[in-house]
């Protein structure tokens, strides 16, 4: 496999459809009214290695998630955002809500874990999917006209027993929450096919994240598989979803937990290709 920064200088994700999908304009973006505007949903890549090797690793113990609480304070501060740290007995999970400008739609969550266990960088668990949430934030705070609130999240200790996902959950009603989205490694593609698969989705989030595969360019597998932040809130009654590298699919990164998960070793085209396909389907939910 190419080191990122050998694949990211060839070329970023696959070409868009030439034909509009219905309800969207010709570049795959959702139709949005005059006034609204939309962002390029490559406007976030130029900073995605930036993040990956930003982030600081390991972050296990307390005072390494300090940092990179710091951290993601920082950088959601730097696109806009009003973040906050959610506390919980041990932990603290770091949030920031970017309110709606229309409507009063339900509202959306999209996160990642940002921890890692003793002894790992984490590039890939779960740097990785820390970086496509910002590069989420970004575009989101591109998106003029917002029918419903959107909240960012980075939760503390999923790999000790997803308390920070669990205690997150547990301070918001379901009732009040649309869908969650989490994701979790995804910059391992040593096939190179690009697919990703859509971890025990609901009908509605699978349908949803099909049509954004269709957009992007990308394929997308069901599977059921729980063990990280979205089954925190499923168990709750939440609507949740996530998404990963082909975990089931037999080519995820075996560098997992241990010393060598480093940034050389992630795959930024397909970590870019992740971030657009997840803000292309909150996008979706919330253009009028």
């Amino acid at each position: 496999m190419k080191p990122w920064w050998v694949a990211f200088a060839i070329g970023c994700g696959s070409p868009e459809p030439d034909a509009p999908t219905d309800g969207a304009t010709a570049d795959g973006m959702p139709d949005v009214p005059a006034g609204c505007e939309l962002p390029a949903l490559d406007a976030a890549t130029p900073e995605l290695a930036g993040w990956l090797t930003g982030l600081p690793a390991p972050r296990a113990t307390i005072q390494q998630r300090n940092d990179a609480r710091t951290f993601l304070l920082a950088e959601l501060a730097g696109l806009g955002y009003t973040a906050e740290t959610h506390q919980y007995n041990n932990g603290a999970n770091v949030v920031a809500t970017l309110p709606a400008t229309m409507g009063a739609g339900k509202g959306i969550i999209v996160g990642a874990h940002f921890d890692t266990v003793s002894g790992s960088p984490g590039a890939n668990d779960n740097a990785s999917g820390t970086v496509a949430v910002l590069g989420v934030a970004k575009l989101l705070a591109g998106v003029s006209c917002r029918t419903a609130p959107v909240t960012i999240a980075f939760f503390d200790q999923e790999e000790l027993g997803l308390f920070g996902a669990r205690a997150y959950a547990m301070s918001i009603d379901p009732d009040t929450i649309a869908a969650v989205h989490t994701i979790d490694q995804v910059a391992w593609d040593e096939d190179g096919d690009r697919r990703f698969e859509l971890e025990a989705g609901t009908a509605t989030l699978n349908a949803e994240w099909t049509a954004a595969a269709g957009i992007v360019g990308v394929p997308v597998t069901k599977v059921p598989t729980e063990g990280t932040d979205h089954e925190a809130f499923r168990a709750l009654g939440f609507a949740a979803i996530g998404l990963t590298e082909e975990f089931v699919g037999n080519d995820t990164s075996p560098h997992r937990h241990l010393a060598t998960d480093t940034t050389d070793t992630a795959d930024l085209p397909y970590l870019a290709l992740a971030t657009k396909l997840a803000a292309q389907v909150v996008i979706s939910e919330i253009s009028p």
